[in-house]
């Protein structure tokens, strides 16, 4: 009876340690979607919690340096008359120095900031990237490296430069009239795991108890007859 006891505890301490697991932060994931004045349409997911690149980025070629996230960027697809792309991943780079008053904006609106094709082109090179989706990205620049995960602070998409490599040359700068940036919601998948070995383990402690239980009616019943 008393190992019964013992095993009882163990049952119930392991089901309540299951059911207090601290679950993994899961990906903070921000899905873009846009279209130009030339009707291309694009999208891509960017993941806020990559790591920077300790090599800083080139900021697309232009001189000035940048922040480099090394393919942050997944399911980048581009469909326009010059270039399609589906679902490749690439890089993300944010250029603090390129304030929106420098790039022809309002002052105090954000910096420049973007996804880059190919992966690397912003690193270690002068060239440009073959195409470039610039984002005013409007974080906490103190905050930086780390990329905020509210979609608010991404409040446009503005153009996509198509460029000529190896030169860097623009072909073709091509606006974006309208766009969309959303948090994805998603469920980690460990959450299941743990949810279920916590319903076994809880199920287990359960049956237990039921047993001990009636064997102590059992016991008690013939001790009355006695």
């Amino acid at each position: 009876m008393h190992k019964q006891k013992i095993s009882l505890a163990a049952a119930v301490g392991a089901f309540i340690a299951v059911g207090t697991v601290t679950v993994p932060a899961q990906a903070a994931l921000l899905d873009f979607s846009f279209t130009t004045q030339s009707g291309a349409t694009g999208s891509f997911t960017l993941d806020t919690d990559t790591p920077p690149s300790p090599q800083p980025s080139v900021g697309g070629g232009l001189g000035f340096p940048g922040i480099l996230y090394p393919n942050a960027v997944s399911n980048f697809s581009l469909s326009s008359s010059l270039i399609s792309l589906s679902n490749v991943s690439t890089d993300y780079e944010v250029i603090p120095s390129l304030t929106s008053n420098v790039i022809g904006l309002p002052p105090a609106l954000g910096v420049l900031s973007g996804a880059v094709y190919p992966p690397g082109c912003s690193v270690g090179t002068s060239f440009r990237c073959l195409v470039s989706v610039g984002v005013l990205y409007a974080g906490n620049l103190s905050e930086l490296p780390t990329l905020s995960d509210d979609p608010n602070f991404y409040p446009r998409v503005l153009n996509i430069d198509f460029s000529n490599l190896p030169t860097g040359q623009v072909i073709v700068r091509d606006f974006v009239t309208n766009s969309q940036v959303v948090r994805r919601q998603t469920v980690p998948e460990s959450n299941s795991g743990l949810a279920t070995l916590a319903f076994g383990i809880g199920s287990v402690a359960l049956r237990m108890k039921r047993i001990l239980e009636n064997k102590g009616l059992s016991r008690a019943a013939s001790k009355a007859s006695i």
